[in-house]
Order: C-alpha cells, then sequence, then structure tokens
C-alpha cells in the first residue's frame, strides 16, 4: 500500500512540476506586438511576417501598384529560416514615409554568431494605404532592374 501512495505521490510531484514549467515556457515566450496596419511602420510589419512566412501572395500586395516585383521575384528570393527583425527608425513626410528595420541572421559559425544587416523601406500612400514602393527585402532584382 505504500508504494502506491508513493507513486501517487510521485505523479503529482511530476504533474506540478510539468505545469509550472508550461506556464513559464508560455509566458516568457516571446510575443511581437501588432502594430497598427495603416501606418507605415504596420505596413512594413504585415509584409515582412508575409515574407518570412513565405506567403508571397499575401506579401506583394502590400506592395505599390507601380512595382515592377512579381511573384517569380520571392521565389528567387533566399530568406533564411531563423531571422529577428526589430524597427530601428521611421519618418513620415506627407504622403511618403520612410521605415528602417534590423535584419539579424544567423550565420553558419560553429559558435552561434549572427550578423545584423540594416533595410530602408520607402513608401507612398495610395488611396488611402501605405504601399512599399521600390524594390524591397528580399529582392534584389525585380523586372530585371537591379537593387
Amino acid at each position: 500500500m505504500s508504494n502506491q501512495r508513493a507513486n501517487r505521490v510521485l505523479g503529482l510531484v511530476v504533474a506540478a512540476i510539468s505545469i509550472v514549467a508550461l506556464i513559464t515556457v508560455l509566458a516568457v515566450k516571446d510575443t511581437t506586438p501588432q502594430l497598427d496596419a495603416t501606418t507605415p511602420e504596420g505596413t512594413v510589419q504585415q509584409y515582412l511576417q508575409s515574407v518570412t512566412a513565405r506567403d508571397f501572395d499575401a506579401a506583394i500586395t502590400y506592395l505599390a501598384p507601380n512595382t515592377k516585383c512579381k511573384i517569380e521575384d520571392f521565389d528567387q528570393a533566399y530568406i533564411q529560416d531563423s531571422i529577428r527583425i526589430s524597427l530601428s527608425d521611421s519618418s513620415i513626410t506627407g504622403n511618403s514615409a520612410s521605415v528602417k528595420v534590423n535584419i539579424e541572421n544567423s550565420s553558419s559559425d560553429p559558435f552561434g554568431g549572427s550578423y545584423t544587416e540594416s533595410q530602408a523601406f520607402r513608401l507612398t500612400k495610395s488611396e488611402g494605404e501605405w504601399k512599399i514602393a521600390g524594390i524591397p527585402w528580399p529582392t534584389y532584382q525585380c523586372g530585371g532592374v537591379y537593387k
């Protein structure tokens, strides 16, 4: 009888530890706040989330109507699986905006190194919505035009 009781107590302790560990993981999980999609920063965030999810059909909807970028340009782009993107700076002047981000890529360094590149997105206001102009990251060629 004491073996059964010891096993029950041990089972309850393991269950309690598992629950506490799960709660801790969920509480510490890095959640990115969603920016207002009607702002230049929110537009860039939505675009980058679509790109990193490899949902290029959605990503292209954030580009200006006169863009030369097509789905095929995104298909050819290199996007690492493990990147971190952070907002660096933004400014709005009339119907134009600039949003700068830092993109941290992991390197193939055996010691876990990484490198950061800065990217600037130019946006224009088109029919009341912010759209990304030019050739945005991660594409470097759109319609035969290089960045």
